[in-house]
């Protein structure tokens, strides 16, 4: 359907991809390979390390939590000429992140010829009778001669994903709609006519998301044997998610408040005469992502027959927040309705120095890198995180209030305070100056690799050095085989050692929430803590140090059947001291005169993920048959506890372990009818997983059917029909 991470969760048996869903996951879809969280998956293009996203998901799937990856849906399909991807460990060769695998996107580098892509699908809504929405995307390839020897090629997409609805509402938002009521923002109301202009007052299912995406790839000889080269992106994205519906005097918000917060004899306000039926805060996401490299690669350098390859790139993604349709109301009749709660930027640079020198059998590799992290969060405006001149009123009597009290019961003294206003944007708390603030690190690299053709085997080894100016040395190896039996099989195997190292954002972030507490009044804060902050570390929090992983892979591949090509690998993953956001823990009483509980980052578990892949092709006829299966498991192996509690809870331990599907199988058919038209069908499983809510509901295994009709008017032109989940 054009999106490449839908692509990739098709081809790559053990890629998962959860939908867009909410928070911080309506900008930028959390995938998974091999089970292990996005960030353990190094992302290159053109075999060049891609940068981050500016998002840590603080929320969502359990293998998801914390992590901070590459966002690949920056990149048009149209682009992508192939993709090579190593399944295995590969830290000693390509540095941190390479845990699970390497995903290497080849940008394509033709000099001629244009391509257009035109794709529109309506999806279909069950519940409620319905309609569905139209998805839209638009994509076109150039190639262009640069010079006599060179290529420029440019690659453009924009698309269009409105808001999915499952059809289903919470019961306090069943008849209401977003609508205009007033001037100061939006509002909700009853459905009045039979028109379709129904907008559901909050909305359970996938987020709007638009975008639009851009990739250049070029490159040219500039002297004998050296060729100049450039590559990069640039996109401008926009999504917006909705919150759960603040319903009538249930949300801090709605609920009466003094004129005048230092006397409330003047009278009171109520937003919720504004809104009588409650309104939804709407976050929206605006993303910028941009990178280029610039490098010149040639042979022979300086006559002894080296290789090389030098470059320097630059990479930075930027989501800037609007939350909108919301208030706060410790700032009164006076509390804005769109806030700026803080932009986030993850911005990279890195130099590149890779040679390889051939000795007849033999293959050296060897190279060094530079690199600088930076991520920013910026101050939001003062409203979204401060509390403003009425966030003590809850500690002052409401004389309309009493005096419907004593009305009603009859008691002349009765009195009754007003309700605890919120104290931030209704929604996202805002980034507070003590939040806010630039993280960087740098770190220095030096890499070996050897290869040695003896024939029927062929062996590798490499090592890779790495310092980091945050937490020290770290030092990764690996050793890897392949034996051909001729036309038989080749089987193959390894063994490496493995890192991630935590991230400047990950080490860095603070976000706060202020709340009160029941029986004193008092203001509190709870929310996540960076590491040096002082209660931090009273309550055990440490500077993070590198996940380590130990990889094992062994597995064949045989064409040993005609037209069959088959390919069996087994895998066991073992990561220590794996990086995660702890639960919210409980700050000992008298510790600190503003927090009750506190959530920080950890290497607190070490886990084992084990599994199979199987990917087979067959091809007889004019019928093809694709199979691509994976069996993973993850355990917890050990939890260490922070202050004497376990900082991940029984229910985030089995989410880690049972939220993704055990076993997924893709198996397609394609069928050539002999001319211009062929048919497609594809069979996806997943097997039961367990709800990641408090109930822990088991979902059952399974099956969604894509059918694809391609018919090819011309060698020009094609035209495709399908269904994605058909039945």
């Amino acid at each position: 359907n054009g999106d490449m991470t839908e692509t990739l969760k098709n081809q790559v048996p053990s890629f998962n991809a959860t939908p867009l869903t909410g928070d911080g996951a309506s900008f930028v879809r959390p995938t998974s390979m091999r089970g292990l969280p996005p960030d353990n998956t190094l992302v290159l293009t053109n075999s060049k390390r891609r940068h981050r996203s500016a998002l840590i998901s603080h929320f969502g799937a359990a293998m998801n939590v914390g992590a901070q990856a590459v966002d690949i849906g920056m990149i048009p399909s149209i682009a992508v000429k192939r993709l090579e991807v190593l399944r295995d460990g590969a830290s000693a060769q390509y540095g941190s992140d390479a845990i699970a695998g390497v995903m290497n996107f080849i940008l394509k580098d033709n000099n001629e010829g244009v391509q257009f892509e035109v794709m529109s699908g309506h999806w279909m809504t069950a519940e409620n009778g319905r309609g569905g929405e139209q998805d839209v995307t638009a994509a076109a390839n150039i190639g262009m001669p640069l010079s006599d020897d060179g290529f420029l090629n440019v690659s453009a997409e924009y698309s269009v994903r409105p808001e999915l609805s499952r059809g289903f509402q919470h019961a306090s938002a069943a008849d209401g709609y977003r609508g205009w009521t007033s001037d100061q923002g939006t509002g909700f109301d009853t459905k009045t006519d039979n028109t379709d202009e129904w907008q559901t007052a909050m909305n359970w299912g996938r987020p709007l998301n638009n975008g639009f995406r851009s990739v250049w790839n070029a490159g040219m000889t500039v002297g004998d044997g050296v060729e100049a080269y450039s590559f990069g992106n640039y996109a401008d994205t926009y999504g917006e998610y909705s919150f759960f519906l603040r319903a009538p005097g249930k949300s801090g918000a709605l609920t009466a408040i003094p004129l005048d917060p230092t006397d409330p004899s003047k009278g009171n306000y109520s937003w919720g005469d504004t809104y009588p039926l409650g309104f939804t805060p709407l976050l929206e996401g605006h993303g910028t992502d941009f990178s280029a490299v610039v490098g010149v690669k040639g042979e022979d350098l300086g006559g002894f027959g080296v290789n090389y390859d030098v470059s320097t790139s630059y990479g930075s993604n930027h989501i800037h927040y609007l939350l909108t349709n919301t208030l706060n109301l410790s700032w009164g009749p006076n509390s804005p309705h769109d806030f700026e709660i803080g932009d986030l930027q993850q911005a990279e640079t890195n130099f590149n120095a890779d040679f390889t020198y051939p000795m007849g059998d033999m293959n050296l590799a060897f190279g060094a890198e530079w690199r600088e992290e930076e991520y920013t969060m910026f101050q939001g405006q003062k409203e979204a995180w401060m509390a403003g001149p009425w966030s003590m009123v809850h500690l002052l009597v409401d004389p309309v209030a009493s005096a419907a009290l004593q009305a009603e019961t009859g008691v002349s003294d009765t009195t009754v305070n007003y309700t605890a206003p919120g104290l931030a944007a209704n929604g996202m708390p805002g980034t507070s100056p003590d939040a806010a603030g630039v993280f960087a690190r740098q770190n220095t690299a030096y890499y070996a690799d050897v290869e040695y053709d003896m024939g029927a085997l062929l062996v590798q080894a490499a090592v890779r050095l790495e310092d980091f100016s945050d937490f020290g040395n770290t030092t990764n190896f690996k050793v890897a085989g392949r034996y051909s039996l001729g036309n038989l099989a080749t089987l193959r195997g390894g063994y490496s050692t493995g890192f991630r190292a935590p991230t400047p954002g990950q080490s860095n972030y603070t976000g706060v929430v202020t709340s009160f507490d029941g029986v004193s009044g008092q203001q509190i804060q709870e929310g996540t803590l960076k590491l040096d902050d002082p209660l931090s570390i009273l309550m055990g929090g440490a500077p993070l140090v590198p996940e380590d992983a130990v990889n094992l892979n062994a597995g064949f591949t045989t064409s040993m059947v005609s037209g069959l090509n088959l390919s069996v690998d087994y895998y066991q993953i073992d990561v220590t001291n794996k990086i995660i956001k702890s639960r919210s823990l409980t700050v000992p009483e008298g510790s600190s005169p503003t927090f009750t509980d506190i959530a920080l980052y950890t290497n607190a578990l070490d886990t084992k993920t084990s599994g199979i892949d199987v990917v087979a092709d067959y091809s007889f006829g004019n019928t093809r048959i694709g199979l691509a299966v994976n069996n993973n498991t993850t355990e917890v192996v050990t939890q260490r506890q922070v202050n004497g509690v376990d900082p991940v809870s029984e229910g985030g331990v089995q989410n880690i372990e049972e939220n993704l599907p055990q076993t997924r199988v893709s198996t397609s058919v394609t069928h050539n009818f002999g001319g211009a038209l062929s048919l497609m069908a594809r069979v996806n499983y997943y097997s039961e997983t367990v709800d990641e809510r408090g109930t822990k509901e088991v979902v059952d295994p399974t099956q969604l059917v894509d059918i694809e009709l391609n018919y090819r008017v011309s060698d020009n032109l094609s035209v495709v029909l399908g269904a994605n989940n058909a039945l």
